[in-house]
């Protein structure tokens, strides 16, 4: 019995003497270059996201493996919740003057989906509603996936800040086709 607690206490203190450092904590955001699409002038009234993209986790799928399974990157984070972002590069993005609608966005998804081990893709999927002082206008869901987002959290964030470029020339083409709203 003393050479098994012996051996144990051994095990321990090896493991608390190793050298061996948890990589540096990582953050991301979806870059500072403004974003191409141009909409009119806008309010935007509300921006939310279902949980759980109303955190700051980067969260992937092994849909090879399981679909369903959502899990989220050990020592990578976003700068601020995905909605918060996708609002930072929406207000970058919209004109002056003053805004015939409000736009309401619900961000339902926002993962990097593994398809086999190695090849990915950012998938972002949102609710979109414009809304003027007498009525909803239009709504529209909008889901863009983009490819070539490596096996890692970096390439993920690239490639999600190439959907949300995308994700914002589509609402963009949206909302300038509203009449009530240009």
């Amino acid at each position: 019995m003393k050479r098994v607690c012996g051996i144990a206490l051994l095990v321990a203190l090896a493991g608390c003497g190793s050298n061996a450092a948890a990589p540096a904590p990582r953050t991301f955001d979806l870059g500072f270059d403004a974003p191409q699409a141009r909409f009119p002038a806008l309010r935007v009234t509300s921006l939310r996201a279902v949980a759980p993209f109303d955190g700051v986790q980067m969260y992937y799928r092994l849909a090879w493996r399981h679909s369903a399974e959502l899990a989220d990157y050990a020592h990578s984070r976003w700068a601020a919740p995905p909605a918060e972002l996708i609002r930072k590069q929406l207000l970058r993005a919209t004109g002056e003057g003053t805004a015939k609608c409000a736009l309401e966005i619900e961000l339902q998804e926002f993962t990097q989906v593994f398809a086999a081990k190695g090849a990915s893709e950012a998938r972002i999927e949102l609710r979109a509603s414009l809304v003027n002082p007498a009525a909803r206008v239009a709504t529209r869901g909008v889901t863009v996936l983009e490819p070539g987002a490596g096996a890692d959290a970096a390439s993920g964030a690239a490639a999600m800040a190439r959907a949300a470029e995308r994700v914002l020339g589509e609402l963009a083409v949206w909302v300038r086709a509203q009449p009530a709203c240009v």
